[in-house]
């Protein structure tokens, strides 16, 4: 019966490995053509501005504001960072209690992360 749970758990995982897999590499096109889109709105901006100002002006101005930006996203990102983990405590309990039953832990533990790593990424939305 072991054997067949993990032979599930295997096919499971194998099965949203894939999943990630196909997704992740969707996420990277979509971000190189963001990238380019992006690219092209700065060089029409910087062609509007050139106009409106001089040329250096006008890559001045987009050199700044992308410098904000990235500032500004910087500082979000070390906020997140360092954010408490609301979860850490209860895992902190769990591991404690699970480290006296190593025996049963090697065999369940396994299968239970693969359970819970199905149903938090089978759990998605639906269309």
């Amino acid at each position: 019966m072991i054997r067949l749970a993990l032979t599930l758990a295997r096919a499971i995982a194998a099965q949203t490995l894939r999943r990630w897999a196909v997704t992740a590499g969707l996420w990277v096109v979509a971000l190189m053509c963001l990238f380019v889109g992006f690219l092209g709105f700065a060089a029409a901006l910087w062609v509007w501005l050139a106009q409106v100002f001089d040329p250096v002006s006008a890559g001045l101005i987009i050199g700044l504001g992308g410098s904000l930006a990235a500032v500004l996203l910087i500082t979000v990102a070390r906020l997140r960072r360092r954010a408490p983990q609301p979860m850490a405590a209860a895992l902190a309990d769990l591991q404690a209690a699970l480290r006296d039953r190593e025996a049963d832990v090697a065999v369940w533990a396994p299968l239970v992360l693969l359970a819970l790593l199905g149903f938090f990424l089978g759990s998605g939305k639906k269309d």
